[in-house]
């Protein structure tokens, strides 16, 4: 009878050693589960952070893409044209619209050529629906020196014509293609 609790007890014992060593393999694996899954968690805000850090670098070299075309705008601009807002304190809309004019009219008489909205855009680093406007107030300022067409899917071009030029323009009159493009200039703005 001692013998068969002695065998009972050892096998008792070998069950009891093994459901430890089973629970001890179950708390290591679940130990790595965590260990795989906190690595995967940091992987993943890695990749984030990475997406963050890419849209960031992104965003400034657009900025440092518009402070480019402001200081080639800058540097364009005559020395000579002083903003009479500095002078006067805030200028009104109109005001500035003509400062622009203006500025934009010194610039292409000392550069003569045509030049797209595109272009005037990078150039005067303004947005594109007030570089419409400045290209409509410059004609309005300089008649006789700035021309504004239109080409093909309505991209507009301003232009200007040295005395010259305009001569031989004057001489070829086509008021109602003017009148044609005013109207749909103001339809634009």
């Amino acid at each position: 009878m001692f013998e068969e609790l002695l065998e009972l007890y050892k096998t008792k014992a070998a069950e009891v050693e093994r459901e430890q060593k089973e629970a001890q393999a179950m708390i290591t694996l679940i130990a790595a589960i965590d260990k795989i899954s906190s690595e995967m968690n940091s992987k993943q805000s890695d990749v984030e952070l990475l997406g963050r850090l890419i849209d960031q670098v992104d965003r400034l070299s657009k900025e440092v893409a518009d402070l480019k075309s402001q200081l080639k705008a800058r540097q364009a601009r005559a020395p000579t044209v002083v903003a009479s807002s500095q002078e006067q304190g805030a200028a009104t809309e109109g005001k500035a619209l003509d400062n622009h004019a203006k500025s934009l009219v010194e610039i292409m008489k000392e550069r003569p050529g045509r030049y797209t909205t595109s272009e005037l855009v990078d150039m005067l680093g303004l947005n594109k629906t007030t570089v419409i406007s400045v290209m409509k107030r410059a004609m309005e300022i300089d008649p006789k020196h700035v021309k504004l067409t239109q080409g093909k899917r309505r991209k507009l071009y301003l232009a200007y014509v040295s005395d010259e030029e305009g001569q031989v323009a004057q001489s070829n009159p086509s008021s109602d293609d003017e009148d044609k493009m005013r109207l749909e200039l103001m339809a634009m703005t």
